[in-house]
């Protein structure tokens, strides 16, 4: 994205007179913006971005995090300079496929531009940016989404971890079984898993959908015995009830300051889904592909019904 780079100018006096219409500290602001969106998945996203505009403000104007200002997120000019170190690589906080300093893809600049428009109407300060157009990975057909899950399925990859394997082959096979992408399916619980109906379906967005894959139906089988194993089995390691979200981790987490590591079994985050979607394809099939791109373009002609 060519965004201009405007003068280093924290926020007008234009935009100084209006902090009365909204919370001063921009942290603040940015809360009860996203504490306003009904879905989950579109605050997750715009926390992200936002969180990293705040970030990157709070570092260009060198102050402190709680020093910025509402009226300097708001600032046009700001956005500005923001959005141009995005594009170039300079708000990426972790390591890309094209290295960590790659430039931003221009779906991501197109989720920024986004964030910052709905922030800004929000509190009347709408900026209208023009989004640039997204770029759409093809997706596979039927057949080829088939051939490729069943390539996936068919030998543990040397580098990854067996649960960790099976869980993201039972995601692809979700999403090759309803259509869905991540967003849709990340919320899954286990109950939306029906394997005893016939034909064993699938709940999504308020639709069960059939499972007529055989390989897809016993990756989602063999998920569906390793879930229990994680989560009140064998290799539980979490105290208390169980864990019902059908998509949960498989490995200990990372220790944090003096707490200890999570265990395995608590709910996996849209992030973890990702990283280990993208390692497997990477492994198996020689590059990452989306998730969405393993979803058909139109449901089989001879489905059963659900």
């Amino acid at each position: 994205m060519n965004t201009p780079r405007p003068p280093a100018t924290p926020c007008t006096a234009a935009a100084k007179a209006l902090t009365g219409r909204f919370p001063t500290r921009a942290a603040q602001a940015v809360d009860t913006f996203l504490a306003s969106l009904g879905s989950a998945s579109t605050r997750r996203q715009r926390k992200a971005f936002l969180d990293e505009y705040l970030a990157w403000t709070a570092e260009a104007h060198d102050r402190p995090h709680i020093a910025v200002t509402t009226a300097a997120l708001l600032e046009e000019e700001n956005v500005a300079r923001w959005l141009h170190a995005a594009a170039q690589g300079h708000t990426r906080r972790r390591n890309s496929s094209r290295g960590p300093r790659a430039e931003a893809s221009q779906n991501s600049m197109a989720a920024r531009v986004s964030t910052v428009n709905a922030f800004s109407a929000y509190y009347g300060r709408p900026l209208a940016l023009r989004p640039p157009a997204g770029q759409f990975a093809p997706r596979l057909t039927s057949d080829e989404a088939r051939r490729a899950l069943q390539k996936l399925t068919e030998h543990k990859p040397v580098g990854i971890l067996q649960t960790t394997w099976e869980r993201s082959a039972a995601v692809i096979a979700a999403a090759l079984a309803t259509g869905e992408g991540l967003a849709a399916l990340h919320p899954l619980r286990r109950d939306d898993l029906d394997l005893d109906h016939r034909p064993p379906r699938i709940h999504v967005r308020d639709t069960w959908h059939p499972i007529t894959d055989e390989t897809g139906l016993h990756t989602l089988e063999r998920w569906a015995r390793t879930h229990q194993a994680l989560t009140s089995g064998h290799l539980k390691e979490l105290k208390g009830g169980d864990v019902h979200q059908l998509w949960v981790t498989t490995a200990p987490g990372r220790p944090r300051g003096d707490a200890p590591a999570p265990p395995a079994g608590l709910p996996a985050t849209i992030r973890t889904l990702e990283s280990a979607h993208r390692k497997l394809t990477a492994t198996v099939l020689g590059s990452p592909l989306l998730l969405e791109q393993f979803c058909p373009a139109e449901p089989p002609q001879d489905a059963p019904p659900a």
